[in-house]
């Protein structure tokens, strides 16, 4: 068998046990570290399972000059864009997914159980479906069908699931200061719902936790404050087992009101939420020096991107900030052309000699 093969192989086979070793975590019978491993693990699962997709079709699951594979955004990206087996709502999905795992490794976050179970059902589906449409196998050619999630009580609509969640917030912020680290770490999984629902699928921060938090305690809405989660909804198929369960985004329409009709005003996030990169929080990412990644800046024309790129002036300071999607588009710039192509090209730009 060819190398190449046996890789794309290898990869299949370590997703596949990622994702049954995150079912015995979901189904044991004690709790400690049980929500987070299992997290880990399902995440762990999609990623080797679209790295053995991208390394079939593409040949490699490395950037041009890169010595590390592709991370999960990237893997995204490009099983979405490129490759078409994932559509919008399966990516949204796993940025869910991804967003919750994220929280799990680096922060405390309190997952309830009906929350879990959603999580775990549906990425269970969703690798189904992923597995079946690009390698022609079932999950049920490897493991049995009865040892897949099983909860005594599935949720079947996820806004009052969100209802449920963010009503449990509610009670502890009504019990004082004292409860409001158990409010935030019960709120981090709600908004890892939101945050990652977006266009740009976004992590959870912590300036954006405390303020929603802020404006909770202020009085303002949860549909305004998260806008996002009113959009999501579950698909589910059948009954007992074998049973599916998919997370999907339902677009709002949305016009402007005319006069003497009444409207919903919905906030326009904080700029900084969205710009929330700075030039040297981007060259860290892509692993280049600021000049190295003004000059990719320059290739792709950022700056006339309003979408990319913005500038915002309080006071006397002006803060000059980009957002997830720059940082995307400037990832899928360095995987095309050389640092030493981009920098001949435009180093008289970037030391201002044009």
């Amino acid at each position: 068998m060819p190398r190449e093969k046996r890789d794309v192989k290898e990869l299949k086979q370590r997703a596949i046990h990622s994702l049954v070793l995150a079912i015995e975590l979901f189904n044991r019978p004690h709790e400690d570290g049980r929500s987070e491993g299992t997290l880990i693990l399902l995440h762990h699962a999609f990623e080797m399972l679209l790295k053995a997709i991208i390394k079939d079709k593409k040949g490699t699951v490395h950037a041009k000059g890169e010595k590390y594979s592709y991370g999960f955004d990237k893997c995204l990206e490009i099983a979405q864009a490129e490759l078409k087996v994932l559509s919008k709502d399966e990516r949204s999905a796993l940025s869910i997914l991804d967003a919750h795992r994220d929280t799990a490794v680096h922060y405390y976050q309190d997952v309830s159980e009906d929350l879990l179970y959603l999580q775990s059902q549906s990425a269970v589906t969703l690798f189904d479906d992923i597995l079946s449409k690009s390698f022609g196998v079932k999950l049920a050619d490897y493991i049995p069908e009865r040892v897949l999630p099983v909860s005594t009580r599935p949720p079947k609509d996820i806004q009052l699931l969100i209802d449920s969640e963010l009503t449990k917030v509610d009670d502890f912020l009504c019990a004082g200061n004292r409860r409001g680290i158990q409010a935030t770490a019960r709120l981090r999984s709600v908004m890892a719902l939101a945050t990652a629902s977006r266009d740009n699928a976004e992590r959870v921060t912590e300036s954006e936790l405390r303020k929603a938090v802020q404006r909770r305690r202020a009085g303002e809405e949860w549909k305004v404050i998260f806008p996002e989660i009113g959009q999501l909804r579950l698909d589910t198929e059948g009954e007992g087992m074998p049973f599916s369960l998919r997370i999907r985004k339902e677009g709002v329409p949305v016009r402007m009101a005319c006069d003497g009709e009444d409207a919903i005003v919905v906030r326009d996030r904080d700029w900084f939420d969205k710009f929330n990169l700075t030039l040297v929080d981007v060259a860290k990412k892509l692993k280049k020096t600021p000049p190295k990644t003004r000059a990719y800046m320059f290739e792709i024309n950022l700056w006339d991107d309003p979408e990319m790129y913005g500038e915002k002036k309080i006071k006397s300071q002006r803060y000059k900030r980009y957002t997830q999607k720059a940082l995307e588009t400037l990832r899928t710039a360095v995987a095309q052309h050389s640092e030493d192509e981009m920098w001949e090209k435009h180093k008289g730009k970037v030391l201002g000699r044009e």
